[in-house]
């Protein structure tokens, strides 16, 4: 309460004070006041690491975890699909021994280890996260672009609104060559894919997203998966990342390996 207090003075006061003061100013102060406060950074709860970056539990512990590697509900077509990948062990073997990646597409990006920040302002929300990579979601109530304006891009396009502290979000158009995500290389989705987000915060430390995938080419059913965000206390700011400078795990002959510094 004292944030949204805080917030709608600030504006109240620069745009009161402001020789360009309007009623539309007025109207966004107002819809500011009403936005929730998620300031601060966040990271998946799955990736809860210690100093070596890594989970106590391994790789074991991330693939008990992680939701987008599970197996997806494919229609027969398609599960007879994603059996034969999971038999192809050179396939399996060569994404595994060189899984490095300094992007992700959607949803991937929203299980990484990155940490993210979140801006909600009355026109978009916007997820910040330290690799550089950001989702806008449109929230002033724009459509998906139509025709040759869309096309498909990793995080896709995604509009959405405000259910009181719940922000729903709606992305199409996202690029189906992408395997859903790291150790899932196999599980690959059609352009008639569409994700539904229902993001809020279940406590001060604590917030859900709850996602739905709805794929009528490829699934027999919708799939819903709950991601879970912990607030990161051990910082008070981001530290922007970059995966390429100094890279101590170059890949020779198709595997990483670690160099001496």
């Amino acid at each position: 309460m004292r944030y949204r207090a805080l917030v709608a003075a600030i504006l109240w006061l620069t745009t009161a004070a402001a020789p360009g003061a309007t009623p539309a100013n007025d109207a966004r102060a107002a819809q500011f006041k009403r936005l929730p406060n998620w300031t601060g950074l966040w990271v998946t709860s799955v990736w809860q690491v210690g100093l070596s970056g890594r989970p106590a539990g391994g790789e074991q512990e991330l693939r008990e975890n992680l939701q987008l590697i599970k197996a997806p509900p494919y229609n027969p077509e398609w599960n007879n699909r994603y059996l034969a990948g999971l038999q192809d062990k050179a396939l399996m073997d060569s994404r595994n021994a060189t899984l490095k990646a300094c992007t992700r597409s959607f949803p991937a990006l929203m299980e990484a280890a990155w940490q993210f920040q979140i801006a909600t302002l009355p026109e978009e929300t916007l997820l910040v996260f330290e690799n550089g990579q950001v989702r806008h979601v449109y929230t002033d109530g724009r459509p998906h672009p139509s025709g040759d304006d869309i096309w498909p891009t990793p995080l896709g396009d995604s509009v959405g609104h405000w259910e009181r502290d719940t922000l729903v979000v709606d992305t199409v158009a996202r690029l189906s060559s992408e395997p859903l995500a790291p150790r899932a290389w196999v599980s690959m989705l059609s352009d008639s894919a569409r994700f539904t987000e229902r993001v809020h915060l279940v406590d001060a430390n604590t917030l859900e997203d709850r996602l739905r995938i709805d794929d009528p080419v490829a699934f027999a059913h919708p799939w819903d998966i709950t991601l879970r965000y912990s607030r990161v206390t051990e910082m008070s700011r981001m530290i922007p990342t970059n995966c390429s400078e100094n890279d101590r795990n170059p890949i020779v002959d198709g595997k990483i390996i670690i160099t001496q510094p």
